[in-house]
């Protein structure tokens, strides 16, 4: 039994461990997905805000210098000595003032190519690799970009072009400043400490920025990078508005994506997040979980050993009842597997209670529960009534057809008037050798009587063979009844010595018959001395 509970409780325990893991995992998946969605878009803004804030100071600075009035003189007059002089200087503080430190301006009447402290050279406008000169002065009213990639450096530059205009709006010349995207997004990562990986990319969906700068420099797709989640963003930058963000999960479920547009730079952003299944541990709840299962795990231990010493003194019992067995012999010879406590502590008690020939309560438990009836009706002054049966001429049929037959009848006939007990407070137990007794709480005269009859009825409907009977030609039975309000007084030896004068009477009267004396009058059958001393007080004052 011990070892059924402990298999038992490690099952329960198991599947407790199996269900809060998998409700864990689950809680803590939707916990991350949500937590992962607010970081992503988080990261997409800072970092778009980054790169436009500082493209937009460089621009802000870049303007600023081409509409400074001096040095639109110096443009419009490219020989003047003294106002060169001073356009330089003005440039060379509008130059410290950049992020780079570096600009550069060609002025249309010379076409020479100014840049930092390097040599001046001749700017042919003719020459495609030139293509942003002429676009500049010609094409362009505020500002325009100019991104290109010097393999011999492996930097990726971005160049602000500006044109700078006289009085009557007509350009002559142009002023710019350079930033080395790949430093500055160099610097971003570096300051970037998310697991989530950051990219860059352009309207043609080429990357632009990403943390191997060999991506940006061989100009790869994103979906090609990316494979369907790159797709997925490629098709959707759409749909995007100015500094609106898009996030969605992939169908799998093994990654998120958000991206959002770079107005400025006409550029995109993109972050993607590959999850696994660690992150959803690394959490502050999964100590938590796992204190709980420890604790629910010790909880389980310390019940097994209170059960345990629980068990332990049924566990000695029993083995001292089995021990009794063995040595009186008392196991069944068909005995095939061997019972656990329980089994063989419920067999004890069964035996204690139950008749072990006819399978029907005994005379020890009729006595036992006779007393609890009594003393539960005597609070409402219900109604007890009893029946004494005997079968008629038992020792002529044992005589005749042997022990075994005699056994047989008994069994036959206690199973033929426990069936015509059907209600649950009723019972039926053997008195005694072919003596048996019927209890009914809450049942008065009319009902004891109709209960008396069904039992003469069925027992005859047995026909069962009885040729020495002097009462029939097959077994029959002879019942004594008697009904009472129950008293405290009262005792289950009263109503069992009325229901046994009873049946003496239906004896005396030839058998095979049901005779009913009531409680009440029982005195006038009944000498003193056979009661108890206080149902004669009863009766007597009854009487009187």
């Amino acid at each position: 039994m011990r070892s059924k509970f402990i298999v038992f409780s490690a099952l329960l325990l198991l599947l407790i461990f199996i269900f809060g893991s998998v409700s864990f995992v689950l809680l803590m998946r939707q916990i991350q997905h949500s937590k992962v969605r607010d970081d992503l878009l988080k990261i997409v803004e800072i970092e778009r805000l980054k790169l436009e804030s500082s493209v937009n100071g460089e621009i802000a600075i870049v303007l600023k210098m081409a509409n400074s009035p001096l040095i639109i003189q110096y443009f419009t007059n490219p020989g003047h000595q003294e106002l060169e002089k001073m356009a330089l200087e003005e440039i060379a503080a509008y130059r410290l003032a950049l992020a780079a430190k570096s600009v550069f301006w060609v002025n249309d009447t010379d076409k020479i190519f100014h840049t930092d402290d390097i040599s001046p050279f001749m700017l042919d406008p003719a020459d495609p690799e030139n293509y942003w000169y002429p676009m500049t002065l010609y094409e362009t009213d505020v500002y325009n970009f100019n991104i290109n990639y010097n393999p011999d450096l492996n930097v990726t530059n971005l160049w602000i072009n500006v044109p700078v205009f006289d009085s009557a709006h007509n350009p002559v010349g142009m002023v710019g400043t350079g930033i080395n995207l790949s430093e500055f997004i160099s610097v971003l990562y570096h300051s970037y400490s998310e697991a989530a990986h950051l990219y860059f990319f352009n309207t043609n969906g080429e990357i632009t920025g990403a943390r191997n700068i060999d991506l940006a420099a061989q100009k790869v797709s994103l979906d090609k990078e990316l494979g369907p989640a790159g797709a997925e963003i490629l098709a959707g930058i759409r749909r995007l508005g100015d500094g609106k963000e898009i996030y969605y999960e992939a169908k799998d479920g093994k990654e998120a994506v958000a991206f959002s547009a770079i107005p400025a730079l006409k550029w995109y952003i993109a972050v993607v997040y590959y999850y696994r299944i660690g992150d959803y541990l690394k959490t502050g709840m999964t100590v938590l979980f796992v204190m709980m299962m420890v604790i629910i795990l010790s909880g389980f231990v310390i019940f097994n050993l209170f059960v345990a010493g629980l068990l332990e003194p049924l566990r000695l019992l029993i083995k001292t009842v089995n021990q009794i067995k063995s040595e009186w012999d008392l196991s069944p010879r068909n005995e095939t597997r061997q019972k656990n406590e329980i089994e063989t502590l419920g067999e004890l008690l069964d035996m204690t209670t139950t008749d072990q020939l006819t399978g029907i309560y005994n005379r020890r438990y009729m006595d036992g529960n006779l007393k609890i009836i009594i003393k539960t009706l005597s609070r409402t002054k219900a109604k007890l009534s009893l029946l004494m049966i005997d079968i008629d001429f038992f020792k002529n049929y044992n005589d005749t057809y042997g022990h075994d037959m005699g056994d047989k009848c008994l069994k036959a006939t206690a199973e033929t008037l426990a069936q015509c007990i059907t209600r649950e407070e009723d019972f039926v137990a053997r008195y005694g050798g072919e003596e048996f007794a019927v209890v009914l709480p809450n049942t008065d005269e009319d009902g004891v009587r109709q209960v008396a009859d069904k039992l003469l009825k069925k027992i005859r409907e047995n026909n069962i063979p009885h040729e020495n009977s002097g009462a029939a030609d097959h077994v029959t039975i002879s019942i004594g009844g008697t009904t009472g309000i129950v008293n405290y007084m009262h005792s289950a030896s009263d109503y069992i010595k009325c229901a046994d004068a009873a049946l003496y009477e239906s004896k005396h009267n030839g058998r095979n018959r049901y005779t009913f004396l009531s409680f009440r009058t029982a005195i006038e059958y009944l000498p003193q001395p056979q009661l108890s001393a206080g149902l004669a007080d009863l009766f007597f004052a009854a009487h009187i």
